[in-house]
């Protein structure tokens, strides 16, 4: 009788696995399909295939450099794409994922600096001694985003009454910089199919009105 629910539950555990293997295949499937169709709509092109690790790698983001088993897919004209990279191991990993965009920004001095918004685990962590960069002259900006960067005066000289500006009538985005690239992100976590036309829009308005 114990052979009979040993085997029957073996047999239950490998049905259980192969099912959550096949939902989570169509769920790619099904993203990627929705995507190119969306892409389809707004006259962009699409690639299942994102860009090479190394290549990401090589802009200096930080973001490209964190974890392994780093992958980029769905990747649309301007460089929007779903981004992966696993930390920790075995039982301890965790996968992060991000619905990224990416620009080229060669003919603009970017510094190398982390802008994401404030929160309250940052801000304990201030008050513990580990500062952010603060812009005076914007309490807004300051008082909404954490900003971090290796070199203090560049990314001051970097972020001008224009930018901080912007960047205070558009709260809640997430922006890493490294010479010639900046990487854009609403949060952790893969944007909805129908959340990514709002999103190409916004890192269109970015690069033409911040990158100017």
């Amino acid at each position: 009788m114990s052979e009979f629910f040993s085997t029957n539950a073996f047999s239950l555990f490998l049905g259980i696995a192969a099912l959550g293997l096949g939902l989570a295949f169509y769920f790619s499937w099904r993203r990627r399909k929705d995507l190119e169709e969306l892409a389809s709509s707004m006259g962009l092109s699409f690639s299942a295939q994102g860009p090479e690790a190394y290549a990401l790698e090589a802009t200096g983001l930080e973001l490209f450099r964190m974890g392994r088993s780093r992958k980029a897919s769905n990747l649309g004209l301007i460089k929007v794409f779903d981004y992966k990279y696993v930390t920790g191991g075995g039982k301890n990993s965790s996968t992060h994922r991000f619905t990224l965009a990416l620009i080229e920004c060669g003919g603009c001095p970017v510094p190398t600096f982390a802008l994401k918004p404030e929160s309250f685990v940052y801000k304990i962590g201030e008050m513990v001694g580990f500062k952010d960069i603060d812009l005076p002259a914007f309490p807004v900006f300051s008082d909404k985003y954490r900003l971090t960067g290796s070199d203090e005066t560049s990314v001051h000289m970097f972020f001008t009454p224009n930018r901080a500006a912007w960047f205070e009538r558009n709260l809640g985005l997430s922006v890493q910089g490294a010479p010639g690239h900046m990487v854009l992100f609403k949060r952790e976590g893969t944007l909805p199919v129908n959340a990514w036309q709002a999103f190409v829009e916004e890192a269109k308005v970015f690069s033409s009105e911040v990158l100017k």
